[in-house]
């Protein structure tokens, strides 16, 4: 049950200098608690920067952003919010510290000074939650891309955070790998409660989400629940943003006369196939 709004950005602007210009303007978001948002747009629209404020490591030039209630420009605080706040960048080999899976996943816990029995307990919840468990005494380069992901997801929630963004974290991936984030990440979502922010430029990954926003030359110029947001194609071009494969090829069947319904989703055009056939 969503208690309170988790992120509240609020009028965010930002720029790295006066010659580049802002790249976030007067930007304005409320992100649920256990809401699953997908955040999309083109390369350079901003979306990447919007995520690096929400956790502090980028402090906003004017306006505000508040995680459960806590300020991310006040240094007193940042602490409690990067706690609060979990993020997997695009490069997971970036990410791995140790020679172990299961040191990999204890290193933040243990940085914290969390207690090894408490530690130990996170590591097999971590690994758990993201299907690593008989990896734990593996190396990771021996892993592919998508499991070294997961690890990185892991060691992410051993922090226990309330907030997981995802920065183009299936970027670097083959499509299986994609699938394997994406399907521990909307588990994670559904079973903890995690909230979840995904930057992404692939559309099929916001089937499914609660909400899609798009941001384009560092403003939000749409938003709203996936199929909401796919039913606006004109639009979505205009910002250099396509369908999801599924609706896009479902589009094509349509215009060579085959009565396809509305689809989202791989199983739900299945079924329409299997219907006409």
């Amino acid at each position: 049950m969503r208690t309170m709004s988790a992120i509240v950005i609020d009028n965010v602007t930002f720029g790295y200098d006066k010659k580049s210009g802002d790249v976030l303007k007067s930007v304005s978001l409320q992100i649920e608690e256990g809401e699953f948002v997908c955040v999309v747009g083109r390369n350079g629209s901003g979306k990447s920067t919007l995520a690096k404020t929400i956790n502090g490591l980028l402090t906003p030039s004017e306006g505000s952003i508040k995680v459960f209630g806590v300020d991310t420009k006040e240094e007193s605080t940042i602490f409690d919010v990067r706690k609060n706040v979990g993020m997997v960048f695009q490069n997971p080999d970036n990410q791995m510290v140790a020679s172990i899976v299961e040191d990999d996943v204890a290193f933040g816990p243990e940085n914290l000074g969390i207690p090894r029995e408490e530690i130990k307990a996170r590591i097999d919840w971590a690994l758990k939650a993201v299907g690593m468990e008989e990896y734990r005494h593996g190396t990771p380069n021996k892993l592919s891309g998508g499991q070294k992901q997961r690890i990185a997801i892991a060691g992410v929630l051993a922090l226990k955070p309330r907030v997981l963004v995802l920065d183009e974290a299936t970027a670097m991936l083959d499509p299986r790998g994609r699938r394997e984030v994406m399907d521990t990440v909307r588990e994670l979502n559904k079973k903890e409660n995690i909230t979840v922010i995904h930057i992404t430029h692939y559309m099929e990954e916001c089937v499914g989400a609660d909400r899609v926003v798009v941001v384009d030359g560092g403003e939000i110029v749409m938003q709203g629940r996936p199929e909401e947001v796919f039913s606006k194609r004109s639009e979505l071009s205009t910002y250099q943003l396509g369908l999801p494969p599924v609706m896009a090829l479902a589009d094509m069947l349509r215009e060579r006369g085959v009565e396809i319904g509305v689809v989202h989703k791989e199983d739900e055009l299945v079924e329409e196939l299997c219907r006409l056939l």
